[in-house]
């Protein structure tokens, strides 16, 4: 598995389901939608999930912020912030 991004927020649109973001300093992966990731919570929880769409724009520090849409399969209260993001190799 590989890094992608830490959990800096965690939101739910009404249209689009959960939504988590945060940053990365290369993005260097996860340029699909429909890959998997594994989101590892702060209590070591593993939870495999399937990506519907990412958002990638530039923070004011150059890194990419990332965000990616998870729809309506998980609910925001079940990723803490501070959760770490993988991809499945």
């Amino acid at each position: 598995m590989q890094k992608i991004m830490n959990v800096e927020d965690v939101f739910e649109s009404k249209e689009y389901g959960t939504i988590i973001v945060g940053l990365n300093p290369v993005l260097a992966s996860l340029n699909r939608i429909g890959d998997n990731i594994v989101v590892r919570t702060p209590e070591y929880k593993e939870l495999g999930l399937k990506v519907v769409s990412v958002q990638v724009s530039n923070s004011p520090t150059d890194k990419k912020m990332l965000g990616i849409r998870l729809g309506k399969s998980i609910k925001p209260t079940d990723i803490p912030l501070g959760s770490v993001v993988y991809t499945i190799s």
